[in-house]
């Protein structure tokens, strides 16, 4: 009989051959990369699945999509910098993910280039969009997590006991700068090599409907290292339960935030639509949600800045002034779509015509006002401002 040793052995052996034969490896080596996984995968261009043992089983997985792996059982074969790599996920069956079902193999002759490359990716600046808000909602974003997660911080943090997780709350009414302040902190902390986890009411759903919720539901807020884990508009787990049918989501997801034992540094941001007062008091208590931040409409400064944001031509035809003053009392998502009526008028018809994008822009809310809706998109939904 076979010891689980032997069984666990024997699996490794069979993934990694399996990989050298997808890329055409002579001598496969296996490897983790641990707190460079976000890192590796962001940069790396993703290349063709691969069934394992004639099987493959696809995941609609939430995250940054360059991240994403997209399969739950099978290889994905990958390059980075002229380096192929494979990764190897085998973990449905199993029910579980640990270092032998879920694993990267390269060709040993580039395993320390491999590396090389990512230390390298790794050093880069990108130019990252900062969103537009205020300054003071900017400054405190930041100090409450990338300032907060930064090695040298933590480290004195948990010297003087304090926690070494943080939790966020960003609410207010949709389409004024939730989802660009959290792709902000998502690339930043990706940058870092840090982990940067979305997690969607879709996947809290999927996990209460598992065989084993409440095991299901802690594992989204487990975070690979260091990093951010963003919770995307879950006001079924988070309404209040006085003011709201009662169910036990609230008491599932509390428990789950509560029994996560952090040791390298998290901060879990939410957002939500919904307004403060109906967020359940147990979920806002210190300890679980330490700071507060409300995205309101933008007032003409930020208004003005993200017009500033727009194509010369454009402002120089409408002026930034006039837009600034036509788009009083809308959203970032909205004066955004006004933009995108004038670049089509004017692709169009030859000219910037701000009066028929005014009109056109009620017209289409107009005929949208009727219309109902579940829950209003988010961070995972949409591209746009949250």
């Amino acid at each position: 009989m076979d010891t689980p040793l032997r069984q666990y052995t024997a699996d490794h052996q069979a993934l990694v051959s399996a990989a050298a034969e997808a890329a055409g490896f002579t001598d496969p080596v296996a490897f983790r990369p641990e707190g460079y996984t976000s890192t590796l995968l962001w940069y790396a261009v993703r290349g063709r699945f691969v069934p394992l043992a004639n099987a493959f089983t696809r995941s609609w997985e939430s995250g940054s999509p360059r991240t994403r792996v997209g399969m739950k059982f099978g290889l994905r074969l990958y390059d980075l910098r002229g380096v192929p790599f494979v990764r190897v996920e085998a973990s449905e069956p199993m029910n579980r993910i640990d270092s032998g079902y879920d694993l990267f193999v390269v060709d040993r002759k580039h395993h320390q280039t491999l590396f090389r490359n990512v230390l390298r990716v790794r050093r880069t600046k990108p130019e990252v969009a900062v969103p537009v808000m205020a300054t003071e909602h900017k400054a405190t974003l930041w100090q409450n997590t990338i300032d907060f997660l930064h090695p040298a911080n933590l480290k004195r943090i948990k010297e003087y006991g304090g926690r070494a997780k943080r939790g966020l709350l960003l609410t207010g009414p949709p389409g004024n700068g939730k989802t660009s302040a959290c792709r902000w902190i998502q690339t930043e902390a990706v940058r870092r090599g840090w982990s940067a986890k979305c997690v969607s009411p879709d996947d809290y759903q999927a996990a209460r409907r598992s065989c084993n919720p409440a095991a299901e539901v802690r594992e989204l807020f487990e975070a690979d290292g260091r990093g951010v884990v963003f919770f995307d508009d879950l006001d079924i787990a988070l309404r209040d339960r006085t003011r709201v049918k009662e169910t036990d989501d609230q008491a599932v997801f509390l428990s789950a935030l509560d029994g996560i034992r952090v040791t390298d540094g998290v901060v879990y941001v939410f957002t939500t639509n919904c307004p403060v007062e109906l967020i359940d008091p147990a979920f806002r208590r210190p300890g679980r949600i330490d700071l507060t931040l409300h995205f309101p409409k933008p007032d003409a400064g930020l208004r003005t800045e993200l017009v500033n944001r727009w194509h010369a031509d454009l402002r120089a035809a409408v002026g930034t002034d006039q837009i600034t003053d036509d788009t009083a009392g809308l959203s970032f998502a909205e004066i955004e779509e006004l933009k995108n009526l004038l670049v089509l008028r004017f692709i169009d018809a030859g000219t910037w015509d701000w009066p028929w994008a005014r009109e056109q822009f009620h017209a289409n809310r107009d005929g949208l006002a009727d219309r109902k809706s579940d829950r209003s998109f988010g961070f995972i939904a949409n591209g746009k401002h949250g």
